[in-house]
C-alpha cells in the first residue's frame, strides 16, 4: 500500500510548525498592492506592515496559486511514491482549487498508479486547518487514503467559522459592501458577524459594537452540538482579543482550544485588521 501525505491551501492558516511536524506542504497564494510587487511565497511582507497599508487606505489584491509552483510541490511527493490529499479553499471564493485540480490530473497521467485527491472544502481560514487535522488524526490511527478522503468529504460541511470584521473599509474597497452602507455602518459602530454559507462569505448578523457581536456568537454556538476536539481562534493582527475571546468561550462551551491562528493576508485583504472569530466543528446528528 502506498503512503500518502497531506497538502493544504495557505488560506487554511495552518501553523507552519504543525505542518512541518506532520509533513504537510502548504500551497502558497499571492497578493499585491498597486505598486505591482507580488508577495506570498518566498517573498513575504511583515504582517503588521501589510495591515498598516490597508489601514492607510491602500487596496490589496489577492491572487491564486501559481500552477508551476503547485506542480513542483506535488511532483516532489509523487517522486517519493507518495499519494496526496489536498485541502483547498472554497472554489466559490478562489480559482486556486481548479488550478490545483488540473495540475493533479496531469500529474496522475504522468505518474502511473499515483493518486491525488483535491478537496474543495467550501471553506476559508482556520476551519480548513481543523479539517486537515482530522485527516492527520485518522491517518495516524491507520486509516487508508480512501477512508480519509471519504470521511473528510462527508465531514467538511460540519466545519465553519464565525468572525467579526472591525474595519468595514476593506469590505467596501473589495466590493463586498456598498460605500453608503459602509459609511453608515462605521458611523453607527456596526460590527457584522460573518460565516461561510455554500462556500461564500455571508453576513448573518449586524451588531452595534464588539460586545454585542461577541454575545451573538456565543448565543449561536450554544445552539450547536460542538465537537470538543476541534475549536480554535482566528484573527488579523488582533491576537490578544481573539485569544481571550476564544479561550473564555472554549471554557464556557466545554471544548478544547487548539490555538489562535493568524489569518492569511490573501483573506485579510478583504477583512482588514482587527478581525477575530472562532472556528468549530459540529458533531454528526
Amino acid at each position: 500500500m502506498r503512503d500518502y501525505v497531506f497538502m493544504i491551501d495557505v488560506n487554511g492558516d495552518m501553523d507552519p510548525e504543525y505542518a512541518q511536524e506532520h509533513d504537510i506542504k502548504i500551497m502558497p497564494q499571492y497578493y499585491h498592492f498597486n505598486d505591482g510587487i507580488i508577495y506570498g511565497d518566498e517573498m513575504k511582507m511583515p504582517i503588521e506592515g501589510f495591515f498598516a497599508r490597508l489601514k492607510n487606505g491602500e487596496r490589496a489584491y489577492s491572487m491564486g496559486c501559481n500552477p508551476d509552483r503547485v506542480r513542483g510541490i506535488m511532483e516532489k511527493a509523487l517522486q517519493q511514491e507518495k499519494d496526496i490529499i489536498v485541502t483547498m479553499a472554497s472554489s466559490e471564493c478562489s480559482g486556486s482549487y481548479n488550478t490545483v485540480r488540473m495540475e493533479a490530473e496531469e500529474l496522475m497521467n504522468q505518474y502511473e498508479g499515483s493518486r491525488i485527491y483535491v478537496i474543495d472544502t467550501y471553506l476559508e481560514c482556520v476551519p480548513i486547518t481543523l479539517l486537515t487535522m482530522e485527516g492527520v488524526r485518522m491517518k495516524e490511527q491507520g486509516a487508508t487514503f480512501d477512508e480519509v478522503v471519504e470521511a473528510l468529504e462527508k465531514k467538511k460541511s460540519k466545519f465553519n467559522i464565525l468572525f467579526v470584521v472591525d474595519d468595514l473599509s476593506c469590505l467596501v474597497r473589495g466590493g463586498r459592501l456598498n460605500p453608503i452602507s459602509g459609511m453608515v455602518g462605521s458611523m453607527l459602530n456596526i460590527k457584522p458577524v460573518l460565516t461561510f454559507i455554500n462556500g461564500r462569505i455571508e453576513s448573518i448578523m449586524k451588531c452595534r459594537g464588539k460586545k454585542a457581536a461577541k454575545a451573538a456568537i456565543i448565543d449561536m454556538l450554544k445552539e450547536k452540538k460542538l465537537d470538543p476536539d476541534y475549536f480554535a481562534g482566528g484573527h488579523t493582527v488582533n491576537y490578544d482579543e481573539a485569544h481571550e475571546f476564544a479561550e473564555n468561550l472554549s471554557k464556557e462551551l466545554g471544548v478544547k482550544l487548539i490555538g489562535t491562528y493568524e489569518i492569511n493576508p490573501t483573506i485579510g485583504a478583504h477583512t482588514g485588521g482587527g478581525a477575530f472569530g472562532v472556528a468549530y466543528c459540529e458533531l454528526d446528528d
